[in-house]
């Protein structure tokens, strides 16, 4: 065969497998249409109540409340409880809890400059000062949870990264 004529037809079957590969494919669809509604009836599953005001016979009375007989009476043991509950609970004279440290050094100035910044930053928290030889503390707040105190943290974390959440104990005033 001729070497032309074969390109030609080599040429005409690519382009009729290209035409034929383009076709849109059909896809079978279902022409059923499902009805998922639910009707039933389920009277006769339902109990039946009387209404009681209906009947005219019956008249509803009152009774009149009588105070309780007491066969033992456990006053004086409980009055003893809470009393010894009281004494316990007048011993305990601080509580554990968290606070913020900000500033922990020797140097007073440092400790007071400090202080008086805390002020400016969240002037609703008391910043402490303490000093225990040889070191001054700045501290702010009293929580009793630590996620408590992650709020202040956040805010004067930002203008002191070296404060730091410490545990703590704060005395408890007894009224």
């Amino acid at each position: 065969m001729n070497k032309p004529l074969l390109n030609i037809a080599l040429l005409l079957l690519v382009i009729a497998l290209g035409f034929l590969s383009c076709t849109p494919q059909s896809v079978p669809q279902k022409t059923e249409v499902i009805d998922y509604t639910y009707e039933d009836d389920l009277t006769r599953y339902r109990p039946l109540f009387k209404d009681e005001s209906e009947e005219p016979g019956q008249e509803q009375s009152v009774i009149a409340n009588e105070p309780l007989k007491i066969s033992y009476d456990i006053t004086e043991q409980l009055n003893a409880v809470a009393d010894s509950m009281i004494v316990k609970n007048d011993s305990i004279r601080t509580v554990d809890g968290y606070t913020i440290l900000v500033y922990s050094g020797n140097n007073e100035l440092q400790a007071g400059r400090v202080r008086n910044r805390l002020f400016d930053l969240v002037p609703e928290w008391e910043a402490k000062f303490s000093y225990k030889l040889p070191t001054y503390f700045v501290k702010v707040g009293q929580f009793y949870q630590q996620i408590e105190a992650q709020a202040l943290y956040k805010k004067i974390r930002s203008y002191y990264p070296t404060a730091s959440i410490v545990p703590e104990k704060f005395p408890i005033e007894n009224d």
